[in-house]
């Protein structure tokens, strides 16, 4: 059996699966490349014919889908605390100042700013209460 580290990770130089992958993944593969042109000219074929899920197949290889790109826009941000920095941004994209995706990805970005402080706070108020309890225990 193999062994786990403490982290409960498998300990280096061990696997999960100490039969490694088997021998016919690469045959697998083999055979598929050489039906691949065989495949392609199919679905080329059906596509052609008026096959609108082969249609949409060959379109999704051949165009990627768009993602949406905004150039860098300045708007004036209120830092003086999360909450007003959120709102900000809400005036920004209200007033068409900045795109509502770039807004949205702020306010995101504003919502794990707020969970780290929140994490911190947590950790200093934790360790105010284990001094406490160690100057209660001398």
């Amino acid at each position: 059996m193999t062994e786990r580290v403490k982290t409960g990770q498998w300990a280096k130089g061990h696997s999960g699966n100490p039969g490694g992958r088997s021998g016919q993944t690469q045959a697998i593969r083999a055979k598929l490349a050489k039906g691949a042109d065989a495949v392609a000219k199919k679905v080329l074929e059906a596509a052609k014919g008026g096959d609108m899920q082969a249609c949409r197949l060959v379109m999704e290889r051949l165009i990627p889908a768009l993602k949406p790109t905004s150039d860098p826009v300045r708007f004036e941000l209120d830092e003086s605390d999360l909450p007003n920095a959120a709102r900000s941004i809400l005036r920004a994209v209200a007033a068409g100042e900045l795109p509502p995706d770039q807004g949205k990805a702020l306010i995101d970005a504003l919502a794990a700013v707020s969970r780290v402080i929140e994490v911190e706070e947590l950790q200093k108020a934790l360790d105010q209460l284990r001094d406490q309890i160690e100057e209660l225990k001398r």
